[in-house]
């Protein structure tokens, strides 16, 4: 019985452990890259911009495309390649690999949004699949069968990456299929001639591609989006259950909330990609855009230092190159009610080009506070699991050190006089088998019992022949016995 008494506190352990890496898991794959551990490539930083696209191009290097002695650009970037542009004008302020394709990861949302949200009402209700509650990398835990709204659905897309969410929407939206032929026919004509889309959720596909300037195209064109940019400042949001209940989302935006000014748009992770990001920020009536590829897991630092150095030389930097302009807005231009935490400030929600707004938010769904991440209920799950786990480890450790230490306490117990007594008396079997026990060293003295005694004859009492008991005292008897009979 002692020996079964581990067993079960390690696989109740192993279980609760393999729960606490699901619910921490579904925080950071794909969209999580502040808790990844795989190793990102962080090559040494440039010392000037490159340029933005060959001659010839749309985005090419202007003449002298470098910053003035007064714009020297951060030191210490990470990213692989990365690009800073305004989002007004579309001019290119600086770049490093503008042109080197890479794996999007969960930035490739922004073109599925893009497609998939100005073709349905926010109102829509979408009835989840399995293939959309089965899909792999982070999901928000929709349930197959049951019905969300369209709002409900892109908020989960855009804010917390969910791949379920995003599977939900391209089937309403006509398909896989059709929705990747729509994002390649939109991404070129936006000029993001180095996107191929292969995944509408950005998880990895052959052939799936993407450039930091590409991704600077197509974050502009979300902001201009009303459809789009509505969601993309939404700091946590609360989505219906099956019973009535509701759970809490958060947005996985490192810069929203602990940046001045941010407005979105989206990040991505994969361990083929590392991280991606594609964020903007607006200060007084100016809003810099920043794209990033092959970065490391904690991309926000790039992406602060690559908007501090544009806001802080503004009017300094010869601009090396323009993206093309954003075509106009489509699809629904309503204001339809969003699972907000609440609405972005009015220095949140800019001009940009296209003449439209990027506000659009409301607050008619549920949700828990105002900007800012927050720790919502995965991460309270996680915790209370993890301290469950190490209680249930410090007793089942306790339970597998108890025997031994008994074991310990008797083997340093002396042993009792009478226990000694009884194995210095045993005697061995008169037979000689081979199981009768050796005597000890005092058996001859406890041997002496009254049936062996030496006679006392010997001892100046009565003649050895009388010794009762005595081999020369039963010879005496019988001789004494016959005597009469031999008279007779």
């Amino acid at each position: 019985m002692s020996a079964r008494i581990p067993t079960a506190p390690r696989a109740l352990i192993r279980l609760v452990m393999a729960a606490t890496l699901t619910a921490l898991g579904a925080s950071t794959l794909a969209t999580g890259p502040a808790a990844a551990t795989s190793a990102v490539p962080a090559p040494a930083a440039a010392s000037a911009p490159v340029p933005a696209a060959p001659a010839g191009a749309q985005g090419q290097a202007g003449p002298g495309g470098a910053p003035t002695a007064e714009s020297e650009l951060p030191a210490r970037l990470t990213a692989g390649s990365w690009l800073v542009a305004d989002a007004g004008t579309g001019e290119i302020l600086a770049a490093k690999g503008p042109r080197v394709r890479d794996l999007p990861a969960s930035t490739m949302k922004i073109l599925t949004a893009l497609v998939v949200l100005p073709t349905l009402s926010p109102e829509t209700r979408v009835v989840v699949g399995t293939d959309a509650a089965e899909v792999d990398g982070t999901k928000v835990g929709l349930l197959p069968g049951n019905s969300y709204l369209v709002r409900d659905l892109a908020t989960a897309m855009l804010i917390s990456s969910g791949n379920d969410a995003t599977v939900a929407l391209v089937n309403a939206a006509g398909g896989r299929a059709a929705v990747l032929a729509r994002m390649n026919a939109l991404a070129a004509e936006l000029g993001a001639t180095d996107t191929v889309a292969g995944d509408p959720t950005g998880l990895d596909a052959p052939g799936q591609l993407t450039s930091v300037r590409d991704l600077a195209i197509l974050g502009r064109a979300a902001l201009a989006e009303p459809a789009v940019s509505r969601y993309l400042t939404i700091p946590r949001a609360a989505l219906p259950t099956r019973d009535g209940g509701r759970f809490e989302i958060q947005n996985h935006n490192l810069l929203l909330g602990t940046y001045e000014g941010t407005l979105g748009v989206k990040n991505g992770y994969t361990v083929a990609a590392g991280a991606t990001f594609v964020g903007a920020a607006r200060r007084g009536e100016r809003t810099l855009l920043v794209a990033l590829l092959r970065a490391a897991p904690n991309y926000g630092a790039d992406a602060r230092a690559l908007l501090d150095w544009g806001f802080a030389h503004d009017g300094q930097i010869r601009p090396i190159g323009t993206l093309p302009a954003p075509r106009p807005p489509t699809g629904p231009q309503d204001d339809g009610a969003v699972a907000v935490g609440g609405p972005a400030s009015a220095a949140a929600r800019p001009t940009v080009p296209g003449g439209q707004s990027s506000a659009g938010q409301s607050s008619g769904g549920q949700s828990s506070g105002g900007e800012g991440s927050g720790v919502g209920w995965v991460t309270w799950t996680a915790l209370a699991i993890t301290v469950v786990a190490l209680v249930l480890t410090a007793l089942g450790h306790h339970a597998r050190q108890r025997p031994a230490r008994r074991r310990a306490r008797l083997s340093h117990r002396p042993r009792h006089r009478r226990g000694q007594r009884r194995q210095a008396g045993h005697r061995p079997s008169q037979s000689g088998t081979a199981g009768s026990a050796k005597p000890t060293r005092r058996e001859p003295r406890l041997r002496l019992v009254p049936s062996q005694r030496r006679p006392a004859g010997r001892a100046g009492g009565e003649p050895a022949g009388r010794s009762r008991g005595g081999a020369n005292g039963g010879a005496s008897r019988q001789r004494r016995r016959r005597r009469p009979a031999s008279r007779a």
